[in-house]
């Protein structure tokens, strides 16, 4: 059974939000869902060009970091040519801290 507010399974109880739900809950404090967006994409484009520059982005619960990666080759096709892949350098990873573990976990 799939929850329609959420697009989501019943019974899920994941912690996953997308940005529309983001949309959603600004639209809850009484803005505008153009005012919503335009605020969220200024938000969420710092944070991608803070972690482009090497720069941690913190949150209550933990933080964001860029992580390097060793090159890696992979071979692949490409309009029926063998190509070389390379692995993408860098990735982001969430590292939550003690408190965000607690709130994660639905703990105070």
């Amino acid at each position: 059974m799939v929850d329609r507010s959420s697009g989501r399974a019943a019974g899920d109880r994941s912690l996953r939000m997308n940005k529309g739900d983001m949309v959603k809950k600004l639209r809850e404090v009484g803005l505008s869902r153009r005012e919503a967006v335009r605020i969220l994409d200024s938000v969420l484009g710092e944070m991608t060009a803070a972690l482009k520059r090497g720069e941690s982005v913190e949150f209550a619960f933990g933080s964001l970091n860029r992580v390097r990666h060793t090159h890696k080759q992979q071979q692949g096709r490409f309009l029926n040519r063998t190509t070389t892949i390379y692995q993408r350098p860098y990735t982001v990873v969430l590292q939550v801290d003690a408190a965000g573990q607690r709130l994660l976990q639905g703990k105070r």
